[in-house]
């Protein structure tokens, strides 16, 4: 692994130039990229979109490593991912291939064993004092928010969560931190924020909506040429690193 202490993010333009802070390994039976140290006690794991282990998703990565956390990024979905085009382009195929993917790929309940092995391997490196937070990009929110043992975590956040369901705020045991942009629907994350208000967690939770960006702002479909997307970008990784920080003693 990785220096405990990435060196400072280099441009990300679409110049190429940057430079990638951790690896990608085998862990816990996952294609993982890994950026951070073993001994560290602070460590966020990351659930992907469907559209797998990006560029973007990898430099947000390198930017919550920078503020002082071992970050995993487990590939539960092994290499095989939906074209970037799948919900923009409705031709017979591409809508076939979308239904099919989601009925039979993206069940969290399918992953739930996945993450529990991840989460066992970090504890095995980190030892059992490890204090462990999760995010979840799109559907990765979805995996997170619904995991058995939401309690394992000492936080979840959600930046732009897909099939987002105020029952799901039942299941979740720890502060959040959702991070919505235009495209989810205002009424469900409200809904969602309504239903959580019950557990003693809202104290120290946050809901934030990017009302002028797109669904996976903070994700593989992330424009970092664009000003304001890449200014959004940074923000949102900034907040969700100083939500953790705030969670970890």
């Amino acid at each position: 692994m990785t220096s405990c202490c990435p060196t400072n993010l280099g441009p990300v333009a679409a110049s190429g130039s940057y430079k990638f802070q951790g690896k990608e390994v085998d862990f816990g039976g996952a294609n993982t990229y890994v950026v951070g140290c073993p001994s560290n006690k602070k460590v966020i794991v990351g659930v992907l979109d469907v559209y797998g282990l990006s560029e973007q998703i990898k430099i947000g990565a390198d930017k919550l490593a920078q503020s002082g956390f071992t970050v995993y990024l487990p590939d539960f979905l092994d290499g095989s991912y939906l074209p970037t085009n799948a919900f923009s382009v409705n031709t017979p195929e591409i809508k076939k291939l979308r239904n099919d993917f989601i009925s039979n790929r993206l069940p969290a309940h399918l992953h739930f064993s996945r993450l529990e092995k991840v989460l066992n391997t970090i504890k095995s490196i980190h030892g059992n004092d490890v204090q462990i937070g999760a995010y979840g990009l799109c559907w990765g929110a979805k995996l997170v928010v619904t995991y058995p043992n939401t309690s394992e975590f000492v936080g979840i956040a959600c930046p732009h969560p897909s099939f987002p369901d105020p029952a799901d705020a039942n299941n979740v045991h720890v502060p959040v931190l959702f991070l919505a942009s235009k495209d989810e629907d205002a009424n469900v994350i409200s809904a969602w924020e309504e239903e959580f208000k019950k557990n003693p967690a809202h104290k120290q939770s946050a809901f934030h909506t990017y009302h002028d960006m797109h669904h996976g702002f903070m994700a593989t479909v992330a424009d970092l040429s664009n000003d304001n997307n890449r200014k959004c970008f940074y923000e949102g990784y900034d907040k969700i690193g100083t939500f953790f920080q705030s969670l970890m003693k």
